[in-house]
């Protein structure tokens, strides 16, 4: 599945459900489609979607920072997007860098950044904040915080948005 369409069906989703500013509502948007979530601490994992007939489950690690949390969710919400036919997946806590990831985790990865940072939500704020095309340390902080993301994760967004 390429960029484009997962980035397409992050918006479809964000558009059904009237969302048009951050940060993105992720709980609201699971529990719109019936998914539970469940919090508990592990140390073993990071998130988890469990489906079975006609009900499905997030698990999130709840010793996380919220904003891995809300990450975690979105990525889950990936997979049960875009991933339908399969049941189960466990994200496991891999902190490593350089650790070579399988093609759907990449998908869910890429559908959690396009629906917590939408592309037309964060150029607006790119366009309003940057000087000269240019955004400081304290800008992406500035970005962070309000889309609920870590500083980590809106950079690389910026970077695969060309916006750094």
């Amino acid at each position: 599945m390429f960029r484009k369409r997962i980035e397409l069906k992050a918006e479809e989703i964000l558009v059904s459900q009237n969302i048009n500013e951050s940060p993105v509502p992720v709980e609201l948007i699971a529990n719109q489609y019936k998914i539970q979530i469940s919090r508990a601490p592990n140390k073993d994992f990071s998130g988890l979607l469990v489906r079975k007939e006609d009900r499905s489950l997030i698990g999130v690690n709840s010793k996380e920072p919220l904003k891995r949390q809300r990450f975690t969710i979105a990525h889950e919400l990936g997979h049960y997007f875009l991933h339908p036919n399969k049941n189960a997946f466990v994200d496991y806590r891999d902190n490593q860098k350089n650790i070579i990831r399988g093609i759907k985790e990449v998908q869910a990865n890429i559908f959690a950044a396009a629906m917590l940072m939408p592309s037309s939500f964060l150029l607006e704020d790119y366009k309003k904040i940057s000087k000269n095309g240019l955004l400081e340390e304290k800008d992406i902080k500035l970005l962070s915080d309000k889309y609920q993301v870590s500083e980590d994760a809106m950079k690389i967004r910026l970077i695969n948005l060309h916006l750094s």
